[in-house]
């Protein structure tokens, strides 16, 4: 009888040890890090626009204390270099080495084709924060590829009708970036403004890099009545400099369709003061509530305005946020993380966002010029401030999807 105490007794043990072990075997798996890897370029001709990036996406999580459903959070950076090269090195090496659960990123426009080929051959879940390739979520989709920022015509389509429209642009000079972003968000403008009635003077491309704007400049027909410019990277001081060194300022109007974002205000002078900077889906000077506290606590940590490169970022940690704690922080499972990601709905500093079917954000396009304004941290600053909104822009415009498909991509 004692014996047979004693087996039972013992068998109770062993039942509450493999309970115990079962409750703790959950409670590492709950408590098991999160890994996030962030691609952005971190040297190359737009580091700096990385740097913004990185700021942005590491605010938010700096704000939820580095974790979500009980996880710990840990970012994982690879640097793209703006290079679809080093992109595609760099995201295989996070993906395959690192074991990162998704991809934020990348930045440029053609490294993100790069980095959607990564996604197709491994299945891991990439938020692709800011590369705007318009075939990422048109013509070539990988469906374990969301877009959380933009696709590169989109912002410009609504800026061509608004020059021909509303500023009285009749004969325009176009200075676009030559490589993929630049061409596609030059031509989505230039399409759009013929469309609505305007003459294109001129249409001259720069590689990325240019240092001396003299002969392109130089190139604008007399009769032009604006010049609009897309430009990135350090590009983008140097047109500023020798736009006005070279006295074109008292020749023609200038137009930034994609030039004087807020990354760069800080290194421009009085002289940027009342040019229209951008058209894009946001402004540091958006006047909301959620933009205003982001902006703030932006300032607070890193002591500037953030530019869109920061906003995009940190909207897809939060979007990337809500949609962990939907599935309880279950990110090893690829399809419901990508499922609760178009299901999220965030109210984003840019504005109400939402994804179209084809996993590409809905959202505002503001049209924005630069204004010196005074913040309550940092004092007297350069913004942009939006002075013309388009509200929830679709990537196909005003066109359906099965119209603007047909037409094809924008080529040069």
């Amino acid at each position: 009888m004692e014996r047979r105490t004693r087996t039972k007794g013992m068998a109770a043990i062993f039942s509450f040890l493999a309970l115990l072990l079962i409750f703790s075997g959950s409670a590492v798996q709950a408590a098991e890090e999160i890994r996030i890897g962030l691609l952005v370029p971190l040297t190359g001709p737009l580091a700096k626009s990385g740097e913004d990036s990185l700021r942005g996406h590491n605010l938010l999580w700096e704000q939820v204390g580095n974790k979500v459903a009980g996880r710990p959070v840990r970012i994982i950076v690879g640097d793209e270099a703006c290079n679809p090269d080093a992109g595609i090195t760099q995201a295989r090496r996070l993906v395959h080495a690192e074991k990162v659960h998704f991809l934020v990123g990348p930045l440029c426009g053609h490294v993100g084709k790069a980095v959607a080929q990564v996604s197709r051959e491994t299945g891991i879940p990439v938020l692709m924060a800011v590369a705007g390739p318009d075939e990422v979520t048109k013509w070539n989709r990988v469906p374990t590829v969301i877009r959380t920022g933009f696709s590169a015509s989109q912002n410009a389509h609504p800026f061509g009708e608004w020059l021909a429209k509303e500023k009285g642009c009749k004969n325009t000079t176009f200075i676009g970036q030559d490589y993929t972003f630049g061409q596609e968000n030059t031509l989505g403008v230039v399409d759009t403004y013929k469309l609505s009635g305007g003459k294109v003077a001129k249409l001259l491309w720069t590689p990325i890099g240019t240092t001396d704007y003299g002969p392109v400049l130089a190139g604008i027909p007399p009769k032009t009545d604006c010049v609009v410019v897309t430009v990135v990277g350090a590009d983008r001081n140097r047109l500023f400099e020798q736009w006005f060194d070279f006295g074109f300022n008292r020749r023609f109007k200038i137009y930034g369709n994609y030039w004087l974002l807020n990354d760069v205000l800080p290194e421009v002078d009085d002289r940027a003061i009342g040019l229209i900077s951008q058209s894009l889906h946001y402004a540091a000077g958006i006047d909301t509530p959620e933009n205003k506290k982001f902006v703030n606590a932006f300032a607070k940590r890193y002591k500037t305005v953030p530019s869109y490169f920061a906003e995009n970022y940190y909207s897809t940690a939060l979007w990337a946020k809500t949609a962990l704690e939907a599935i309880n922080g279950k990110v090893e499972d690829k399809a419901a993380f990508l499922k609760a990601v178009r299901e999220a709905k965030i109210v984003a500093p840019r504005g109400p966002v939402s994804l179209d079917e084809y996993d590409n954000p809905i959202q505002n396009t503001y049209i924005s010029k630069v204004v010196k304004v005074k913040h309550p941290i940092l004092g007297e600053v350069l913004m942009n401030v939006p002075i013309k909104i388009y509200k929830a822009v679709s990537q196909f415009w005003t066109w359906t999807p099965k119209e603007y498909l047909a037409r094809g991509p924008y080529k040069r």
